[in-house]
């Protein structure tokens, strides 16, 4: 299997809101198998072709694992089940043996779900850029998400470190300032907090 080669430059990831709505304009679609797709590809980082070409002897149930082709260095690598993966290969029915998925080509129905979703510049190998860029916000490793997504070198994940927790608190830091009327509290990587002292003496959050 020829493997799709990474765009550069290019990072597009759904917000929560609009990968809801997303999954749920994939189950108004004539394709029955595209939600299960699509939700396998946002919770995997799977390439087009690695999800499409899957077959039953590259799933292992019992281990929670998928094993894709060899990558490009020709190092073969597994791929652990999020339970939402685990859950939706489980429930497809048998046999489980040959093509996981008998659809293709799911370009136009993936296409009309992104319209009908109302998202703008997202293509499905963006689903790939989902995955790897929610494993660094939420603290993943890189060398760890480089294995997933059977990158040849790190550097081609490196792409993604300016999302993790770490550097955005770092990013932060630096432009901390404190002033003669209050300071800047940073109480989590998530959020940042201006307190200010008012006229009255009250602290005001803004």
């Amino acid at each position: 299997m020829r493997l799709e080669k990474e765009p550069q430059g290019r990072i597009r990831w759904l917000e929560s809101d609009e990968e809801v709505r997303l999954l749920a304009a994939c189950a108004k679609s004539r394709n029955p198998e595209l939600t299960k797709i699509v939700t396998i590809a946002l919770e995997t980082g799977l390439r087009k072709g690695e999800l499409l070409g899957l077959t039953w002897d590259r799933v292992d149930l019992s281990r929670g694992v998928i094993r894709p082709e060899q990558t490009k260095s020709g190092k073969r690598r597994e791929v652990p089940m999020r339970q939402v993966v685990y859950d939706t290969l489980a429930s497809l029915p048998g046999p489980r043996e040959g093509q996981v998925f008998q659809t293709r080509n799911i370009r136009t129905a993936f296409e009309n779900a992104v319209v009908e979703a109302k998202l703008e510049g997202f293509r499905l190998h963006d689903t790939r850029h989902h995955f790897a860029s929610w494993f660094v916000m939420r603290g993943g490793n890189l060398q760890a998400l480089k294995e997933i997504l059977g990158h040849a070198s790190l550097t081609m994940t490196q792409r993604y470190a300016h999302l993790s927790p770490d550097h955005l608190r770092s990013e932060v830091a630096k432009t901390e300032r404190l002033t003669n009327s209050g300071a800047v509290s940073t109480r989590s990587a998530q959020s940042v907090v201006y307190e200010v002292t008012t006229r009255e003496g009250a602290a005001a959050t803004i």
